[in-house]
């Protein structure tokens, strides 16, 4: 199987191209990094990438994540999030393999107080939201073979993530405020990783199958919890590991931390679906966030 993989330096990305090295022929390719580097929006390197590589999959872990930023950045948000995955799409149906890619819980405006299942409206409330929602629609609308897969709060033991920026700041003060009115699923990058490649093993499998069962589907941790839940569980962990510093956790609302980009309030996913057309699922995020605090100091 030669599984082409678009981003390898962030979160997802990494973690992909470490693991799916081990079953499958990985070509990794981005702007500045990977086996391979390109301009991913100029599309006749796309095509050139495409007709050098000839892949059984493409796995698009690119996209524009800067939440705040995108309220100002609009173009360069939909040319990664809309346009790149649209030309994917297209390549994808031409040279016949499956084009897996990631989406968000902000396609969802977060007013509701029940997982959100993959049927359920959708009302982006910024710029990135609806950026990433294009994305989707634009695959969908290609006849290429395609999981696109909906995820949330992605962190892990590199890059830029809360768990990481939490660690540094509870190194540096003693007192930190964190919103605990917005509530969702943090989502371990590794786990994340190795659930997009049990659905790649499943295709070079049963190809027929995934190809009867394609579509969106939601991928998170398993449980919920706040953004201030999530930061005194990192605290707890942290500590048997370091001393830190941060003595008081302060509890505010989104009202009281006014951001450029408007969150959505619950944005819980409802991952029934996936586990059961692929049996595919991911542990509680208190698991995961245990073996990820557990790898990050033990690099």
């Amino acid at each position: 199987m030669r599984i082409l993989i678009l981003g390898p330096s962030g979160q997802i990305g990494y973690e992909l191209a470490a693991q799916a090295a081990e079953f499958a022929e990985v070509t990794t390719a981005g702007r500045s990094d990977g086996d391979i580097s390109l301009d991913v929006l100029d599309h006749q390197a796309l095509e050139n990438l495409f007709s050098t590589v000839k892949p059984d999959i493409v796995i698009n872990a690119i996209a524009y994540t800067a939440v705040d930023i995108a309220e100002s950045d609009q173009e360069l948000c939909f040319k990664l999030n809309a346009d790149l995955p649209a030309a994917l799409s297209d390549l994808c149906a031409e040279y016949h393999c499956l084009l897996i890619h990631y989406s968000t819980d902000f396609v969802f405006d977060g007013s509701e107080n029940a997982a959100w299942q993959e049927t359920a409206a959708t009302n982006p409330l910024g710029v990135y939201g609806k950026s990433k929602l294009a994305g989707e629609k634009a695959i969908q609308i290609s006849p290429c073979i395609s999981l696109i897969l909906r995820t949330s709060w992605v962190y892990g033991d590199r890059g830029n993530n809360f768990m990481l920026t939490m660690l540094r700041l509870a190194g540096e003060r003693e007192a930190l405020s964190v919103v605990s009115d917005q509530v969702g699923a943090p989502s371990c990058s590794k786990d994340i990783a190795k659930a997009t490649l049990q659905l790649c093993q499943r295709y070079l499998q049963e190809p027929d199958y995934v190809k009867s069962n394609q579509g969106l589907y939601h991928l998170t941790a398993g449980g919920e919890v706040s953004w201030h839940g999530f930061a005194e569980a990192i605290f707890e962990l942290a500590a048997n590991f370091e001393s830190l510093a941060i003595k008081n956790l302060a509890a505010i609302s989104t009202a009281e931390y006014p951001t450029a980009a408007v969150r959505p309030a619950y944005s819980v996913l409802d991952c029934s679906s996936i586990k059961d057309k692929f049996g595919v699922e991911m542990p509680h995020w208190k698991t995961s966030l245990a073996a990820c605090i557990k790898s990050y100091y033990q690099k």
